[in-house]
């Protein structure tokens, strides 16, 4: 399997919806920056560990205490996740608060390190411009005034836009519009949100 390709969208369609059938695979990513403060207690550090996935800061690298490098040895501790399905080789595994991944995904390689974090529902918002899932690509844009123009992503009526300035190794945010690129307009709302380190989140994934 070539763990950096596009992947088929029939696939992708059953991975974004938060089913429990769960299917999909997963990109290597490189070890995100984010910096691991976990704590239970404190609100104001964007790594701290909410108590609602409503309330989780997305970081380039990080959604609250989750960051992409975290091996299997340093996520089971924080108590987050508990295991998923096995994938292509990869693995999914999911927020403990959100069982049913109705809101958040985790992909990770086949040595259960996180490659890619997804929020697919409104409540999780970035901590720059307070952005989250049903924004619109004119709030978008206001947050991140130099955002890549939207590209086709390959799956339905999607397009994709990145900050610009995640780029060059750098950890990656990236989100999904409601609109092939020709339609999006300041009023197309965003899909997903995805976040990655050191490459561009891939919004398909596919065995």
């Amino acid at each position: 399997m070539n763990l950096h390709s596009r992947r088929t969208p029939a696939v992708l369609a059953l991975l974004l919806a938060g089913t429990a059938l769960f299917t999909g695979c997963t990109d290597n990513g490189s070890p995100a920056e984010a910096k691991d403060k976990a704590t239970s207690t404190a609100t104001s550090d964007p790594t701290s560990t909410p108590s609602t996935p409503d309330e989780l800061v997305i970081l380039p690298g990080s959604i609250g205490a989750a960051r992409v490098g975290m091996t299997r040895a340093q996520w089971t501790p924080t108590g987050l996740f508990e295991d998923g399905a096995v994938l292509c080789g990869g693995e999914l595994i999911h927020w403990a608060a959100d069982p049913t991944a109705e809101k958040l995904l985790v992909l990770t390689d086949k040595d259960a390190t996180i490659t890619q974090l997804f929020v697919s529902a409104p409540g999780p918002h970035t901590e720059h411009g307070d952005i989250e899932v049903g924004s619109t690509y004119g709030e978008l844009k206001r947050a991140f005034p130099a955002i890549t123009q939207p590209v086709a992503d390959g799956f339905g009526e999607t397009s994709s836009v990145y900050p610009p300035s995640e780029e060059d190794g750098l950890a990656y945010l990236g989100f999904l519009l409601n609109a092939l690129p020709g339609d999006v307009t300041d009023a197309t709302t965003i899909a997903r949100i995805a976040v990655t380190g050191g490459e561009k989140p891939y919004f398909q994934y596919g065995c």
